[in-house]
């Protein structure tokens, strides 16, 4: 802003002086009589000319750290994991590499999961009672009978209980690989002797394993079935899934088997599979953690531990 004083015989005279000399915008900021003459002091705005004819230029200044998620979002693409939870993983990471100025793909992911999921182990003794249920073919038994070798080597008393009243045959190979075990083995048709049972095993065993039927979560008289099971005991609900699966298919069924409360996802085959966009995808969308993987059809080569770490490997690898 510009001020200048101007000094006339009459007001009249003044306010001529500054309209001539600063023009129709000027701005009067005082006027007074000094010594039998006018003063007026006013002002101009000193605008900029802007040629709307020159080119923009535009000043970038670049951010310290600038974490280009490009390739990130190219390899959870590729492993099928679903829009929304993708990106809410790359919006996390992006904001972590700001926050901290982390521009390793691996460290960032890997903050990001150990954030958005929970881990957890199955022979964590705060809930001894563990029930597994899953898709028929989901691999159900192996599981129980590959966490139970597991106790047995961790020094940990463990029992088997069998709620299968459907496959014989998956009885009859729990029932053989406990007595490998010495391990105790019992059978239960519905949901008061299951009650019985785990009520009298818990006085006896550190951890209880309990098996349930392979369910089509789509028929309802058979989620009914597993109702009357999961609802009579205080346990942690494990939900086994072939590592493979379709993830929006994955994410739908998990959905179903979430009313029970499940806790653990434990994906199976993942030996079989390069794509673990289903995983990610059940993880996020129902916010189930994760306790351990089948890596392997044998027993005796157990569980192979799940952490952040190790599920940002897969992803990036």
């Amino acid at each position: 802003m510009r001020l200048k004083n101007y000094l006339a015989a009459s007001m009249t005279e003044a306010m001529n002086q500054v309209k001539e000399e600063l023009g129709p915008d000027a701005i009067i900021i005082s006027a007074e009589t000094v010594d039998g003459q006018f003063k007026v002091v006013a002002a101009l705005e000193e605008r900029e000319d802007i040629d709307f004819n020159a080119a923009d230029e535009l000043k970038i200044t670049p951010s310290r750290f600038r974490f280009d998620d490009s390739h990130l979002r190219d390899c959870l693409d590729y492993h099928g994991v679903i829009d929304t939870v993708a990106e809410r993983i790359l919006a996390y990471c992006r904001n972590l590499s700001l926050e901290r100025g982390i521009s390793d793909e691996h460290r960032l992911l890997s903050a990001c999961f150990a954030e958005m999921f929970a881990f957890g182990s199955l022979l964590d003794l705060n809930c001894p009672v563990k029930m597994f249920m899953g898709v028929p073919g989901s691999g159900k038994s192996t599981i129980i009978a590959k966490v139970a070798t597991q106790a047995r080597f961790n020094k940990i008393r463990c029992c088997i209980i069998s709620t299968d009243n459907v496959r014989a045959g998956a009885n009859h190979q729990l029932e053989a690989f406990a007595k490998i075990l010495e391990t105790d083995f019992f059978f239960c048709k519905g949901g008061r002797s299951l009650f019985d049972a785990v009520r009298s095993a818990r006085q006896n065993y550190q951890l209880v394993l309990i098996d349930t039927p392979g369910v089509n979560p789509f028929i309802a008289a058979e989620i009914e079935r597993l109702r009357s099971l999961a609802e009579v005991v205080k346990c942690e609900m494990v939900m086994t899934v072939d590592a493979g699966k379709n993830s929006f298919e994955a994410v739908e069924i998990a959905e179903i088997f979430n009313q029970f409360g499940i806790k653990y996802l434990l994906p199976t085959r993942l030996d079989l599979t390069r794509r673990i966009g289903s995983l990610i995808s059940i993880a996020g969308c129902c916010r189930i953690g994760f306790c351990a993987a089948s890596v392997s059809s044998g027993i005796a080569q157990g569980l192979a531990s799940v952490n952040h770490k190790s599920l940002a490997k897969l992803i990036l690898s």
